[in-house]
């Protein structure tokens, strides 16, 4: 059987979407990954300079404009946000999906999120279905990432990881976590929402935390980096 047809998600040309905390880390990692597989890609984060490197090199390589870089700071006032998505929506007419990526700052933020984040996302699905809208979201286990990349050098915590996660090993985002966003970005997942895909070698099944966490590079801040994906059919 041909691998399209078994993973019809490895193609999602004409598909617009919309990613935050784009400039760096998994939000980067996504845009590249979905502009590879056929989607036009509208960047968002704070780190502007960073956005429009993203952009060059994804549009550098296409003949029509393919991703464009929009300044978004998603803790600020709700106008401010407004302003940009429309911003985002006028650039290309619509968003199919939203990659909502940015993280939440601070300890508290980060143990509100992981107690709420499965009501969050079934409430949300129950209020957006009406409009055809699915919400799901990723919760992923700690990945070999350039902002990882000292922690997972650590001897202690490689110690750890041996006897806390079952499969024995630490993945990377691509294509551990790009897979499951193609998948409910794609019209194959047309009736899945409402649900959280943990996606971390099995750590909760021995009660370890299943959100990736990472430091942002600007402040030193924790940062909790479940990824919310919005997708409309």
């Amino acid at each position: 059987m041909h691998t399209e047809t078994m993973e019809p998600w490895k193609d999602l040309s004409g598909k617009l979407v919309m990613v935050t905390g784009a400039s760096s880390g998994t939000g980067r990692e996504f845009c590249l990954d979905l502009a590879k597989v056929g989607c036009s890609i509208i960047a968002a984060a704070r780190r502007i300079d960073r956005l429009k490197s993203l952009c060059d090199h994804i549009n550098n390589s296409e003949d029509t404009q393919r991703a464009i870089a929009i300044q978004l700071d998603v803790t600020t006032d709700g106008s401010t946000i407004q302003a940009a998505v429309e911003r985002a929506w006028d650039a290309f007419g619509r968003i199919d999906a939203l990659v909502n990526n940015a993280g939440l700052k601070g300890a508290v933020a980060y143990a509100s999120s992981k107690m709420a984040l499965d009501m969050v996302t079934k409430m949300m699905a129950l209020e957006l279905g009406v409009d055809k809208i699915r919400v799901n979201s990723i919760s992923p286990g700690i990945f070999k990432s350039e902002i990882t990349e000292s922690l997972v050098q650590k001897e202690w915590f490689n110690n750890v990881t041996l006897r806390t996660i079952p499969l024995k090993t630490l993945g990377t985002t691509d294509p551990a976590l790009t897979s499951v966003v193609r998948y409910l970005i794609h019209d194959s997942s047309e009736y899945v929402s409402g649900n959280v895909f943990i996606v971390d070698a099995g750590t909760t099944f021995v009660g370890g935390s299943h959100f990736l966490i990472t430091v942002d590079k600007e402040n030193g801040h924790v940062r909790d980096n479940t990824v919310l994906v919005l997708s409309q059919f």
